[in-house]
C-alpha cells in the first residue's frame, strides 16, 4: 500500500497524463484568444476599464500583501477551472480563452514596451504561472468534457479526487512561486 504523499503524487501524475490532450487544447485556446485580442484590440475598448478595475485591486499594496493577493486570486481562478465544470467543461474552456484574450489585449495596449520589456515583466513569473493555469484549464476540461469522451471512465467522484491531487501537487506550488516572482517586480509601479 502506498503512503499518502506517494499516492497523491501518483494520482496527480496519472491525471495529468490522462488529461494531456486537454492541457494542450487549453494552451491552444489561450494562444488563439491572445492572437485575436492582440490583432483586433481596437474593437475591445471596454478592456481598458476592466484592466483598470483589476489594477485598482493591487494598487498601494506592500510586497507581501501584493504577493498574497496575487496568489489567492490565481488559486481561486485555477480552482474554479478545475472544479466548476458546468456545461461539460465550458467554464475552464472560457477561462482559458478569457485569460489568453486579456494577455493579447494587454500586449497590444502596451505597445510602447519592447518585446524585451514584456519578457522581463511577464517571463519570470509566467514560467510558473502559465503551466499551472494550463494544467488547471486542461484538467478541468478533462473532468468536464473528457468525462463523456475518454475511453478510461473513472467516475465523477474519482475524477474529483484526482483533480484535487493535481491542485495540491502541481498547481498550488507553481502559483506560489509565480506570486513571489510577480510580487518582487511590483508591475503596477512600472505600468503607472
Amino acid at each position: 500500500m502506498q503512503k499518502f504523499p506517494e499516492y497523491v503524487l501518483s494520482q496527480a501524475v496519472m491525471t495529468i497524463k490522462a488529461a494531456r490532450m486537454w492541457v494542450l487544447a487549453a494552451f491552444m485556446i489561450y494562444c488563439a484568444a491572445a492572437v485575436v485580442a492582440w490583432s483586433q484590440s481596437e474593437h475591445f475598448d471596454f478592456m481598458e476599464a476592466q484592466f483598470g478595475t483589476l489594477v485598482e485591486q493591487f494598487e498601494g499594496l506592500g510586497a507581501w500583501e501584493f504577493i498574497l493577493r496575487i496568489f489567492v486570486h490565481n488559486l481561486i481562478a485555477s480552482y474554479l477551472a478545475l472544479c466548476f465544470i458546468v456545461f461539460f467543461g465550458a467554464v475552464p474552456l472560457a477561462l482559458a480563452a478569457l485569460n489568453g484574450f486579456m494577455l493579447g489585449w494587454f500586449i497590444n495596449w502596451m505597445d510602447h514596451f519592447s518585446g524585451l520589456d514584456f519578457l522581463i515583466m511577464l517571463g519570470p513569473h509566467g514560467i510558473f504561472e502559465l503551466p499551472a493555469m494550463f494544467i488547471a484549464f486542461g484538467v478541468g476540461m478533462w473532468r468536464g468534457v473528457g468525462f463523456r469522451m475518454d475511453q478510461e471512465q473513472p467516475g465523477w467522484v474519482e475524477r474529483l479526487k484526482r483533480v484535487h491531487c493535481v491542485f495540491a501537487v502541481f498547481v498550488v506550488p507553481l502559483l506560489f512561486v509565480a506570486a513571489i516572482l510577480e510580487g518582487r517586480y511590483h508591475l503596477l509601479e512600472l505600468l503607472m
